[in-house]
């Protein structure tokens, strides 16, 4: 790893493979994999510690996988999102050089029509049927995306994202009094396959992957920003993820990865318009100086009563500077999105 990566956690006897043991969940960086996330086994209480009931424990647990592509002609991307009371999928494809964008959305209550493996590593996800919806496929090291609408491929693309190819970020922090999210991320990983859609034919070769699994005990109120940034730099695929609100409980995920080889970062900053995702975005720490021009946007509003939710992944062109090891300090125009998110769930 990274010389500034911590190596994983040694619990005294405890499987470094398990996330829950005896009731309590493991929180850090690990740098072995985390192959059981079985939310049933985790001690979950009140603040004030009563024990929380069947009903809780289920709608209280969310999860998520993301997986993307980024390079100078196509940004695309596609979701599955479990918050219990409503799930959704969703996916994206914005053509840099006409400006042209393709989305949708499928949406369905209850858990209904997702399927979620416990294990981050090599467990698959799925929302829809064959015909219309987003499957991904984990199986060794290899994770491949496949969109289908309508009955047509829309994105068929795998990358390898697992040892000895790329580091994965893998980290668990405390999330409010009780709770706590466990998180699974690559990026600057390159990819296979094609994008064809109604915007014409991509080779997904010229892109550099990233992916994200999530899931846990989420704050019921709770907001973040994150950023990621990728291209080549020093003739190697890099990927820079950062993020605030969320996962800096005593860890941090921000993070980049050049060469595969991954990295920690300082805490970030954003500054933007909430009211106006596409103007400019400043991403700022003792390590980045960044400006983002928005060229595109994907949004997904809910409210729904109980569950509301305000979404805003805006993709476009990074400009500025950065401090990092192996790395020339001008950012010639790399590309990448910003996001801010709103939820209650």
């Amino acid at each position: 790893m990274g010389d500034s990566q911590p190596q994983a956690l040694d619990s005294g006897g405890v499987n470094q493979n398990t996330l829950i043991e005896n009731g309590q969940v493991r929180t850090g960086i690990f740098s072995e994999p985390i192959i059981l996330v079985h939310p049933s086994d985790f001690d979950f209480r009140t603040p004030l510690g009563k024990k929380q009931g069947p009903m809780a424990r289920r709608m209280r647990y969310k999860q998520f996988h993301y997986l993307g592509g980024i390079s100078d002609n196509l940004i695309f991307g596609a979701a599955v999102a479990d918050l219990r009371y409503l799930c959704t999928g969703f996916y994206y494809v914005y053509d840099l050089k006409t400006g042209k964008e393709l989305r949708h959305t499928w949406r369905a209550p209850l858990s209904r029509r997702v399927k979620f493996s416990e294990n981050p590593e090599t467990g698959s996800v799925s929302f829809g049927d064959e015909r219309n919806g987003i499957h991904v496929e984990c199986a060794g090291g290899r994770r491949r995306l496949h969109v289908r609408r309508q009955n047509q491929s829309v994105i068929d693309v795998s990358l390898e994202d697992s040892l000895p190819e790329i580091e994965p970020l893998r980290i668990c922090t405390r999330a409010g009094y009780t709770g706590w999210v466990y998180v699974r991320k690559t990026g600057g990983v390159h990819m296979q396959g094609r994008v064809d859609c109604e915007l014409g034919q991509f080779d997904a070769g010229e892109c550099l992957g990233h992916t994200d699994f999530s899931a846990g005990y989420m704050r019921p109120e709770t907001w973040w920003n994150w950023a990621f940034v990728s291209g080549t730099a020093n003739g190697q695929a890099l990927g820079i993820n950062v993020s605030c609100g969320v996962n800096e409980t005593s860890y941090s995920e921000n993070c980049y990865w050049l060469g595969g080889r991954l990295h920690l970062l300082p805490q970030t900053r954003f500054e933007f318009n909430p009211g106006d995702p596409m103007s400019e975005w400043r991403v700022h720490s003792d390590a980045l100086a960044l400006s983002f021009k928005p060229a595109g946007v994907h949004t997904e509003h809910v409210n729904a009563g109980i569950l509301a939710s305000r979404f805003n992944q805006v993709y476009g062109r990074f400009e500025g500077s950065v401090r990092l090891p192996g790395l020339p300090e001008a950012v010639p125009g790399l590309q990448g999105f910003v996001e801010d998110h709103y939820a209650r769930w």
